[in-house]
């Protein structure tokens, strides 16, 4: 008398052949794509760089208040030069400062 969860698990097993067949069909499969995208690609129909971005519908970057308290002010542009060069130079005389501060205190 044979375990019936042993029978169950070789029942349910596939074969050597059949794995070898499933990547078969896969590859081939697979490869029928990939001539696939290429055509598409390369058709008379398609420009050569139909698969970029569209960058048509990215809005301009356009300058926006991250807060409204900077509000024209050098920090209240997100994203620009000058909100990068307030903020740095902020970070730089706080470090000064605590660079200051281990120097006095150890």
């Amino acid at each position: 008398m044979s375990n019936p969860i042993t029978t169950w698990i070789k029942a349910c097993m596939e074969t050597y052949q059949e794995r070898e067949d499933w990547m078969v069909d896969r590859v081939s499969e697979n490869s029928i794509n990939a001539q696939k995208l290429a055509d598409e690609s390369h058709g008379p129909f398609k420009l050569p760089d139909a698969i970029q971005k569209e960058r048509r519908t990215q809005p301009n970057f356009r300058q926006n208040s991250a807060i409204s308290a900077y509000g024209g002010q050098e920090a209240g542009f997100a994203g620009s030069f000058s909100a990068l060069s307030y903020y740095q130079s902020g970070f730089a005389a706080r470090r000064d400062e605590i660079l200051t501060d281990i120097a006095k205190n150890g």
